[in-house]
């Protein structure tokens, strides 16, 4: 059971949160192309961001991934990854539309991962695929476009890394799940999902939002239960659920305005 704490913020279009093992937020939001950070999850006191394409502002910032210490953001429109310090200082981006290695290039990214080592993956929205790149940004590998055949990745939403290092990548009606040299071992929720906006990993289970609901998979697929978000009791109106994230003994749901945060209760 999910009971309301707080409600935090008031964001423009808010589209994906992340937090760090330090207990860090970050919010992103897409519309004022700003990224939100707070030591605190009650306080989003730092920012970065608005329209541009220098080194500390979006053109549609769309996915968020950090370790700790570094904070990368996609930046769709701009067809890079800008990499920041955990207090949103500036470090240095990761451009390859314009390469001449066909497999290196990537635009339009909609996501971004780390692994436990600190390879990081871009989701490719123009070419429909994953890229590895190591710590130090030489491109490993690609995998999930057409070599996968049926199965290729075709509207990539979002990138999750689990501690045990599966690849997860979302789609509106599926959830897709690599192991980690990007063979395709598992779908998730084909042919009954649908308008997913997001999901989370945990040690036991995918918790997956979709535009009306969040639902509990076992991480070998098996959808486990479901309850609509409008069921959820709140202080301001859950509008246009955007993206989630569970830690501990608490649900972080974000919508386009606002935070909900929610303690996870035993029934």
């Amino acid at each position: 059971m999910l009971v309301e704490e707080f409600v935090v913020g008031s964001f423009r279009k808010a589209v994906r949160l992340q937090t760090n093992p330090q207990g860090w937020l970050y919010v992103v939001d897409e519309e004022s192309n700003q990224i939100y950070a707070g030591h605190d999850i009650d306080s989003l006191s730092q920012s970065v961001g608005g329209y541009g394409w220098t080194s500390t502002t979006f053109d549609r910032p769309t996915g968020i991934a950090t370790d700790g210490l570094n904070v990368y953001v996609s930046d769709y429109g701009n067809h890079r990854i800008q990499r920041f310090d955990r207090n949103l200082i500036y470090l240095s981006s990761l451009a390859t539309r314009d390469t001449s290695i066909n497999e290196a290039r990537f635009g339009y990214p909609t996501g971004v991962a780390l692994s436990q080592s600190g390879d990081l993956f871009v989701l490719d929205g123009e070419n429909y695929r994953v890229l590895r790149f190591s710590q130090d940004a030489r491109f490993q590998q690609t995998f999930g476009g057409t070599e996968t055949g049926n199965r290729k990745i075709t509207n990539p939403l979002k990138i999750v890394i689990s501690h045990d290092n599966t690849i997860y990548v979302a789609e509106p009606t599926r959830i897709l799940e690599f192991d980690y040299f990007g063979n395709l071992v598992n779908v998730l929720g084909e042919g009954v999902l649908k308008d997913v906006r997001s999901f989370c990993v945990t040690a036991a289970s995918l918790v997956v939002l979709t535009k009306d609901s969040l639902i509990w998979y076992s991480r070998n697929g098996i959808a486990a239960t479901s309850i609509l978000t409008s069921s959820l009791i709140t202080a301001e109106h859950l509008q246009d659920p955007r993206d989630l994230v569970v830690t501990g003994k608490r649900m972080l749901l974000l919508d386009s305005r606002r935070l909900h945060v929610f303690s996870i209760v035993a029934r």
